[in-house]
């Protein structure tokens, strides 16, 4: 069996995290590739996922040929992780995209896996409605939190969505709170 590197190790676990299922990791020349799966209310959902094995500079020719492969296997979404800088034009594409760029050293550590960070989960539309009803609130008015804090980068969350935070206390016992993912800018 084949020794995998440990960015391929953790980008599985993340996938995992965001509760995708990787049944295969395909190696070529320069890159691992993924296809993550999950089903949601009887659909499938795919990621396309490549893993440089060379951190390098990322242009727009390389995301164009994952966006390319989106395309051929009907995937919404894709990732590419291992990059050491990626240049405006590719990050203005990838957004465009919908692809999604983890820099190569992105995960030195589980960030869930520390004793100070609580779990983190994006909310059910139904649970959000309920907190919505409870609190007599509408969705905007919600504390924000930024795309950009390290929770929300490793759930893949998008503006718009909203993470709960679980925290537990010897006097209080597990209290949820409830943040709205807003963009960086």
């Amino acid at each position: 069996m084949i020794e995998l590197p440990s960015t391929v190790i953790r980008t599985r676990g993340l996938m995992n995290l965001r509760s995708y299922s990787v049944t295969e990791v395909l190696e070529y020349d320069d890159k691992y590739v993924m296809h993550p799966t999950r089903e949601v209310e009887g659909e499938v959902l795919k990621y396309v996922i490549w893993i440089l094995k060379e951190s390098k500079v990322v242009g727009v020719a390389i995301i164009r040929d994952l966006a390319s492969e989106m395309e051929e296997t009907e995937s919404p979404r894709g990732m590419l992780v291992g990059g050491s800088r990626f240049t405006p034009a590719s990050k203005k594409f990838a957004k465009e995209s919908r692809v999604e760029l983890v820099d190569g050293g992105y995960a030195s550590f589980d960030l869930f896996e520390h004793e100070l960070v609580p779990p983190h989960i994006i909310a059910a539309d139904d649970e959000i409605q309920l907190v919505l009803d409870h609190y007599g609130i509408e969705k905007n008015k919600l504390p924000r939190i930024r795309r950009d804090d390290p929770a929300v980068k490793v759930l893949g969350a998008r503006p718009g969505q909203v993470i709960r935070i679980e925290r537990d206390s010897l006097t209080a016992g597990t209290s949820f709170y409830y943040r709205l993912v807003v963009d960086s800018n």
